[in-house]
């Protein structure tokens, strides 16, 4: 059989057939198939990670301030990681292109592990920042790589509904990660054993992740030298990465300020914030994706992005548990529906040997609006307090709802 006879009979998921051996609904069949071992795999690395990084979110802010820092110091810890993240994603972009996907997915779960290093290593602000950086470059190579390697293994006919679940094995992690990180300080009475369960989670994605294939073959990789022409952004990609801009600000003031503010109102345990978002967010994810491909990507993300608005309304109003609870659940049906449409309208809008540096043109955005959410919106609630942030973040993350007239028609597809 020749190379180009081998590359005809592979379908989208990998596997191989002959034009005679299977009839065509049984070809159907297998084209559709989601749930193969490399799919699992990624997505129980993916939960690991997630729960791992999910409890030094919903941390670090507190830790930030028990060192004795001020609440623009709780902003800046928060906005490095996402401001490391911004700086390589460009390249890390190009490289999931050029190289391979599964090297920088190893990468980017080691660089997870070693920031957990610093971080048991840091008794000041300057150290934790070093921390974040480290686990900035993690971030961009695994959320970038990771997301191009869902692409590729997905069924065309399931993309949206292969990103939801893939993002709602996060949302397991988001779930139970800040609750479990707030009792386990509480349990031991400081961060070390924090520090130390976040690293054997990296440690755990890490051994997972060598099960997974890498699915591109040497021969269908077009490498392209990189330039600041073609190295650095995805042009098709820049209308969804401003909603995601967007959507980042307000995402990255609940991660940066929720948990000072919930124990500012009276909640001692901040994570339950973020279990309660992260259930709403798992629910939401597990059908958004399904709904964006029947009807539209923009079906999901225009609600979606309005929810996350009326969240953050609502929070300068918050002076009690059941506030806080329709908030977070707000926020989190918002952010889980949102999110899958809008990278299942990215994977539309760009060619297969782009979606490295597409993904890392949408991350870009993510991280740039989690950044200035942590930083500047960090800046506002010192001077002129919470309640004036929160409104500031919500108007922002409307803005995004500007990214979806540029974008076309979300439900339509050009790109497979």
């Amino acid at each position: 059989m020749t190379t180009a006879t081998k590359e005809s009979g592979r379908d989208g998921n990998g596997s191989t057939h002959g034009s005679g051996s299977l009839d065509a609904p049984a070809i159907g069949r297998a084209e559709d198939r989601l749930f193969t071992p490399d799919f699992v795999f990624a997505t129980l690395a993916n939960f690991a990670n997630a729960f791992g990084m999910q409890m030094l979110v919903a941390t670090l802010p507190v830790y930030v301030i028990s060192l004795g820092g001020s609440q623009t110091d709780a902003g800046l810890v928060t906005g490095a990681l996402a401001f490391t993240a911004l700086l390589f994603r460009p390249f890390v972009g190009w490289l999931t292109d050029a190289w391979r996907r599964r090297p920088l997915i190893l990468i980017g779960t080691s660089c997870y592990g070693f920031a957990s290093v610093v971080y048991l290593l840091a008794g000041s602000i300057p150290v934790l920042v070093l921390g974040r950086f480290v686990n900035g470059f993690g971030l961009s190579c695994y959320t970038t790589a990771s997301s191009a390697y869902v692409a590729d293994i997905a069924p065309v006919r399931r993309r949206g509904e292969a990103v939801g679940l893939f993002g709602a094995a996060q949302a397991i992690g988001l779930i139970i990660g800040p609750v479990a990180g707030f009792m386990l300080i509480g349990a031991t009475g400081g961060f070390q054993h924090l520090f130390y369960f976040s690293g054997g989670l990296a440690f755990t994605a890490f051994l997972i992740s060598l099960f997974t294939r890498e699915r591109r073959q040497p021969w269908e990789i077009r490498r392209r030298p990189w330039s600041l022409r073609t190295g650095i952004v995805a042009i098709d990609a820049l209308p969804v990465a401003w909603t995601m801009l967007c959507v980042g600000m307000g995402f990255g003031a609940i991660s940066a300020f929720i948990s000072i503010f919930a124990q500012s109102r009276g909640l001692q345990n901040p994570g339950y914030f973020f279990m309660v978002q992260a259930i709403a967010l798992l629910i939401s994810r597990t059908f958004a994706g399904g709904l964006a491909d029947r009807h539209g990507r923009a079906a999901a993300i225009v609600p979606g992005i309005i929810l996350m608005a009326m969240a953050l309304v609502l929070l300068p109003l918050a002076h009690g548990l059941p506030y806080f609870v329709i908030s977070a659940s707000l926020f989190g049906f918002g952010f889980g529906t949102a999110q899958p449409a809008s990278m299942a309208l990215l994977i539309d809008r760009v060619r297969p040997e782009q979606r490295g540096l597409a993904s890392g043109t949408y991350f870009t955005g993510f991280d740039a609006g989690v950044s200035i959410g942590s930083v500047l919106l960090g800046v506002v609630s010192q001077h002129w307090g919470f309640g004036v942030m929160w409104t500031i973040s919500a108007a922002c993350t409307l803005l995004g709802l500007a990214g979806l007239l540029k974008a076309g028609r979300p439900g339509s597809s050009t790109a497979e």
